[in-house]
């Protein structure tokens, strides 16, 4: 069994990408280290995470996750070394789920990762990523429901408070594991260098792991226009009732992170307006002072995670004109366009191979003595041959 199992849980928003990807293009040498980052791919620790935890799938995404926590728990059980999950489904799981977790991997000595951002920057991004998973709140209704003191089960703040609320998920972690064994690593504020997030990482790994930086990447936000115009397709995908399958192929992966996303650095920069400043930093020093009367360790500053913030906040989505937003669609038709077509001409070819395969699968099983006649021939053919040099 691997003598520490590092559980890095979250919070979403938080370079949790920029972990994965780090991990998974760097996982072999990371092994010949001695870190085991589990599973065939990072999709084989997404579908453990939803096995144990038990989570509501749609019935396409059933495949393959039965089973799937047991055959990542087996790995780790089989490394002699250390072993590191990234997956940020863990952060919210209940203490029924983290008891299991905890226990299906002893005797290995669990420790918990919570990486966390400053919610100036998280409240954005988890709003366009939201915009990304078909939801149609607006900007602004997205922010009176997170800075709501009491909001509903189904509502944009409880399902934000859900993935970031560090106070609570901390507890039910700290519940079920030594405080000692909790660690909270703080991302640095913008301008640091792209290296210290994986450097803080390596500090509560215990070594100073090597790794390829040109391979690894994060989540990149959309610009607030390509995350308004989303917002709007969804509207409009829900009332055609698309299937949610159709929506995350063609929609978020094939536009939003396979399109939209390459133009974030032309578009406006979606920013936390300044009447929710002071809620921000009101939040902020609550995280800060749970954290600290947790005693759980903290690597980085949790100063870290009062905002900097801009007093100028410029245009919001409400203000985006609608020429803007037809400007964005047509654009990304176009490079979908260009993409689809060699896909298309890679499937009409798969279709082809197999229309001939399968053409020769039932001529065999047709007349499956002739098959057995050419190899007879073949061999006979090449032992003659074989004679023949042999002779000469």
């Amino acid at each position: 069994m691997s003598k520490n199992v590092f559980l890095h849980v979250g919070l979403p928003k938080s370079g949790t990408s920029y972990v994965q990807k780090t991990l998974t293009a760097n996982k072999d040498s990371l092994k010949r280290e001695g870190l085991l980052f589990p599973g065939n791919g990072w999709v084989a620790q997404v579908r453990a995470v939803q096995d144990v935890r038990q989570m509501k799938l749609a019935p396409s995404k059933r495949k393959g996750v039965s089973g799937a926590w047991d055959k990542l728990v087996a790995e780790i059980a089989a490394w002699p070394g250390d072993a590191i999950v990234s997956m940020e489904w863990l952060g919210p799981a209940v203490p029924e789920h983290i008891r299991a977790i905890v226990d299906d991997l002893s005797p290995a000595r669990v420790q918990v990762i919570f990486t966390a951002r400053d919610l100036a920057r998280t409240v954005p991004a988890a709003w366009q990523e939201f915009m990304q998973n078909r939801e149609e709140w607006t900007w602004p209704e997205f922010l009176d429901s997170v800075v709501a003191d009491a909001a509903p089960p189904t509502s944009p703040g409880a399902r934000f408070w859900a993935q970031q609320d560090l106070a609570a998920l901390l507890g039910n972690w700290t519940s079920n594991v030594p405080v000692k064994d909790v660690h909270v690593v703080t991302l640095p504020h913008p301008g640091a260098g792209p290296d210290v997030l994986w450097q803080r990482m390596c500090q509560v790994l215990g070594s100073d792991y090597a790794h390829d930086r040109s391979a690894a990447g994060s989540n990149t936000s959309l610009g607030m226009e390509s995350a308004e115009m989303m917002r709007r397709l969804n509207r409009l995908a829900r009332e055609d009732g698309l299937p949610t399958a159709l929506y995350q192929h063609a929609f978020k992966h094939g536009l939003a992170k396979g399109v939209l996303a390459e133009r974030t650095r032309e578009e406006s920069k979606l920013v936390l307006p300044p009447e929710y400043h002071e809620w921000a930093r009101r939040e902020a020093t609550r995280q800060i002072e749970a954290v600290r009367a947790s005693g759980v360790h903290v690597v980085g500053d949790l100063e870290e995670l009062q905002p900097v913030v801009d007093a100028v906040t410029g245009q919001q989505p409400d203000d985006i004109p609608d020429a803007a937003l037809l400007d964005i669609s047509l654009g990304a038709l176009v490079t979908m366009a260009r993409q689809w077509g060699p896909a298309r001409d890679t499937a009409a070819s798969l279709r082809a191979e197999n229309a001939r395969l399968r053409e020769r699968v039932e001529h065999l099983e047709r007349h499956p003595g002739r098959a057995v006649l050419r190899r007879y021939a073949r061999a006979a053919r090449a032992r003659a041959s074989a004679l023949r040099h042999r002779k000469g």
